[in-house]
């Protein structure tokens, strides 16, 4: 690991250990035992019925990944002291690595144990916040007015997870993409549906302990559900850029194309290529490469409405599809998207002080449907004749189909 990244992970597991001992001068009492033992048991079961899933999902996961066991970490951090709400964590992380993670490529030990440690800090905070939460913490939660606090202990739980994951992220690849450093808002949302389930078995383990194990079955099926969205995600998305594959790019653009016959509104595609990017792999290296595919990525996004389909058509070379869109407007959205990556700089804690010296620049053609054909193909292959002779004028240019 890099220093910085190196010194950030130590720094974590430190002051989780520091958590822990510190905890330990409130010994636990008879009864949080027993509920620690239950929730252990209970997550182990839970891991066990669906380790087969969560291999594929853990193997298929953009990071962050959410596992589930925020579940039962999150009752544990209500429910039982630090010290037992840290050993239910290490159990339960010790189990699914063992039995579930192990054999994933890249997933190391050490990635586990900065994972154990951050929900460790996690379920600390909580502890710490049900001490000056009005009503005296879970036991608060039988009244009406305890619904604010339990949107405040999700929250808290969320946003320390969250920022300790987003900092190595940042440090470690030196992303500045709040999609990428937080996760998508799936994963996110995920996660704050395990934290409410897991204030939900608190509530139970207390009040009607016996109806605990009903959670066990929409767990598994939300399991099985999210496995199948991320399968259809990794189905549909390059994994290096995160734009939508050429084929499902392809296969959203002609429906948009349908729509706009059906209509009669104006469609357009942009075909964007990165001027001489042999030489940044050739040079700098493929890792460099990729960094330099994920920020021209993340540009063109910025630079595009919410609803704009954006794909890699493999290497160097980008599409944009622009709905309700003519010639005049794909050509002002090319050249902002060229402004803007001819003036970005790479970070240079991410890529090294070479690296950040690149200039990045792109060539791009534009083409619109009725003017250059009514099918995808037609005009894709009008804007793709229209990049060639941006890239025969100098590069660094946009070119559309109609215009001067």
């Amino acid at each position: 690991m890099p220093r910085p990244v190196l010194g950030y992970v130590l720094g974590v597991e430190l002051t989780a250990l520091a958590a822990v001992v510190f905890s330990l001068f409130r010994p636990p009492g008879g009864t949080e035992l027993v509920l620690a033992a239950a929730l252990i048991a209970l997550g182990v079961t839970s891991a066990e019925v669906t380790r087969g899933v969560e291999r594929m999902r853990r193997q298929f996961a953009d990071a962050p990944h959410v596992n589930m066991t925020s579940v039962w970490t999150m009752a544990a951090a209500l429910l039982v002291s630090p010290a037992l709400a840290a050993a239910v964590t290490v159990v339960l992380y010790l189990h699914l690595w063992w039995r579930s993670w192990r054999e994933v490529a890249g997933m190391h030990a050490f990635r586990v144990v900065f994972s154990a440690c951050v929900v460790i800090l996690s379920c600390t905070a909580i502890s710490l916040l049900t001490t000056v939460l009005p009503g005296g913490g879970i036991s608060g939660f039988a009244r009406p007015e305890g619904l604010f606090a339990i949107i405040a202990i999700i929250a808290v739980y969320w946003l320390v997870n969250s920022a300790l994951v987003a900092m190595v992220i940042f440090l470690s690849r030196g992303e500045r993409s709040i999609r990428r450093l937080a996760g998508a808002w799936s994963e996110n949302s995920l996660e704050i549906a395990t934290l409410c389930v897991g204030v939900l078995v608190a509530a139970l383990a207390l009040w009607r302990p016996w109806l605990v194990v009903l959670v066990l079955p929409p767990l598994y099926v939300l399991h099985r559900s999210v496995l199948v969205r991320q399968l259809e995600y990794a189905a549909t998305t390059d994994h290096k850029t995160g734009l939508l594959n050429a084929s499902s790019w392809h296969s959203f653009a002609a429906t948009e194309f349908e729509r706009a016959r059906r209509t009669g509104t104006e469609i357009s595609v942009l075909m964007v290529d990165l001027d001489h990017f042999k030489h940044v792999n050739d040079e700098l290296g493929h890792l460099v490469g990729d960094q330099v595919l994920r920020a021209v990525a993340d540009l063109m996004r910025a630079e595009v409405r919410r609803y704009d389909l954006c794909g890699r058509f493999g290497g160097e070379e980008f599409v944009v599809l622009l709905p309700e869109t003519g010639v005049a407007g794909a050509a002002e959205v090319a050249e902002r998207i060229r402004v803007a990556i001819r003036e970005h700089r790479m970070d240079e804690a991410a890529v090294g002080e070479r690296a950040a010296r690149l200039r990045l620049t792109v060539s791009i053609g534009a083409a619109a449907c009725p003017q250059a054909g009514d099918s995808v193909e037609d005009v894709l292959l009008a804007a793709d004749n229209a990049l060639f002779a941006a890239k025969s004028a100098g590069r660094d240019k946009v070119l559309s189909v109609g215009l001067p």
